[in-house]
């Protein structure tokens, strides 16, 4: 099973000290599963500080991010869900978070990987998730589920022409992002989000 090689948000501690390497890989997960081929990217991981704005204030807190761009954007968030993946109890999937721009246009406003343990919802909300027609963050906020948000990391993404193209962006442009966890009440963790931002202004 597909799950069981990134079986993601419950096996971040390690014994031992990581090297880079593995450090990268187990922040970034969801988008290698999706966008590695087999080979690295080109990140490179930076500290909250080092993030320049606006995409500071946009990545760097301990928030959901759909909210926060709709704040930012004064708009609704929608998502177009480009690839997913599914077991019994767990969702990956890569996805568009996007907004309205025009009477029939949409613009992009992240990209994002993430995978998502399914075990500790009811099953109503269970469906909501898999069917990919609302983000995340907005049926936790609806079905008002208690959650904490975790960032885990920043980095900054020289991109390719994947992701260039759904994030209007050149290819080999620098763009930034953030690793991010979602947990229960109880502190348990339930997904892992990988967020690339657009190039903005």
């Amino acid at each position: 099973m597909l799950f069981e090689a990134s079986h993601f948000v419950m096996h971040h501690d390690s014994p031992t000290t990581p090297s880079p390497a593995s450090t990268e890989l187990d922040l970034l997960m969801p988008l290698y599963f999706f966008l590695g081929d087999g080979g690295a990217l080109d990140v490179t991981l930076m500290a909250g500080e080092q993030i320049p704005e606006p995409y500071r204030t946009l990545l760097v807190h301990d928030t959901d991010m759909t909210p926060t761009l709709a704040r930012f954007h004064a708009a609704e968030i929608g998502l177009r869900v480009l690839q997913q993946v599914e077991s019994e109890d767990c969702v990956m999937r890569a996805v568009v978070l996007d907004r309205e721009v025009g009477q029939r246009a949409r613009e992009a406003v992240e990209y994002g990987a993430i995978g998502i343990q399914l075990e500790s919802f009811a099953e109503p909300v269970r469906r909501r998730i898999r069917s990919g027609q609302r983000p995340l963050g907005s049926i936790l906020e609806e079905e008002g589920i208690a959650h904490g948000s975790h960032p885990r990391g920043y980095f900054q993404i020289r991109i390719g022409e994947n992701l260039g193209d759904l994030l209007q962006a050149p290819v080999g442009a620098r763009l930034f992002g953030r690793c991010n966890v979602l947990s229960d009440a109880q502190g348990i963790a339930f997904a892992d989000i990988v967020e690339i931002l657009p190039s903005i202004g």
